[in-house]
């Protein structure tokens, strides 16, 4: 069996195929364009993996795109909605693409191989794993493990940001879920944006920097109490018979931005 994989239109495009369980090409389509973090349809990488993998579109078996696409567009009009009439010039500049690469997202995958070369759409199926179904895998069925608990943690995907999950044998089943805008991701994703970095981009450069920082020091301290007291709201949840606490976190960069210029007093 031929699966062909594919990551594009948020960042970091990518293709991969795996045959009967293994994988046998990967690739990001930066490597091929020289745009870093591309999210176009990852076309170069595609005609790569099917390359070296010595077979056409018409072998497919299957190809999958890594998250739910009207699903994702649910919680974006749900949260344009909830905070409507704010940030409706973001709200008309982003609708007409995520129109195109969410409701025909099907039309436009076929679109794209189509151009690399003909093939009957009827004898592939197309399938779209949730997002963090999709992590969970990645990190799962290439590790070396028959049974394995399986936590995933990002900014969003279609509603979760967090997950825990079972591996056992060749199924995976997502226990627990922390759902939008409860994120620890979109925080982190949030302090990039406020020390100058891009969001989806600049995430490492804050993690490299981190380990030159010092938690004992008194500034240190000073920080993390006032992110607790004036920037996020935790509040307690048990998950899995024990209390643990989660994070309600932001909705808008730009505003969390100049809220943490404030708390800083800076």
């Amino acid at each position: 069996m031929n699966i062909l994989g594919i990551s594009a239109f948020y960042h970091d495009s990518a293709a991969a195929i795996i045959r009967d369980g293994k994988i046998i090409a990967a690739a990001q389509e930066e490597r091929f364009s020289r745009i870093k973090h591309d999210a176009a349809f990852p076309l170069s990488a595609i005609k790569f993996c099917l390359n070296y993998a010595g077979c056409h579109i018409s072998d497919l078996d299957a190809v999958a795109f890594y998250d739910k696409p009207l699903l994702k567009f649910e919680r974006l009009l749900e949260t344009y909605y909830g905070f409507a009439p704010k940030g409706i010039s973001s709200f008309l500049k982003s609708m007409p693409g995520s129109i195109q690469d969410k409701i025909f997202l099907k039309a436009t995958i076929h679109e794209e191989l189509g151009s690399i070369e003909e093939y009957d759409k009827s004898k592939i199926k197309l399938l779209f794993p949730e997002h963090h179904l999709s992590h969970a895998a990645s990190a799962y069925y290439s590790s070396p493990y028959n049974e394995a608990a399986i936590l995933t943690v990002d900014g969003v995907g279609e509603w979760a940001t967090a997950s825990i999950g079972l591996g056992e044998g060749t199924s995976i089943e997502i226990l627990k879920e922390l759902r939008f805008p409860h994120s620890v991701g979109l925080l982190y994703a949030a302090f990039t944006y406020f020390l100058g970095f891009k969001v989806n981009s600049g995430e490492y450069k804050l993690m490299g920097l981190a380990p030159y920082g010092n938690p004992e020091a008194q500034q240190t301290l000073d920080y993390i109490k006032t992110i607790k007291e004036k920037l996020v709201d935790i509040k307690p949840m048990v998950l899995f018979g024990s209390t643990r606490s989660i994070l309600i976190t932001l909705p808008s960069l730009p505003w969390f931005r100049t809220k943490v210029g404030k708390a800083f007093r800076l």
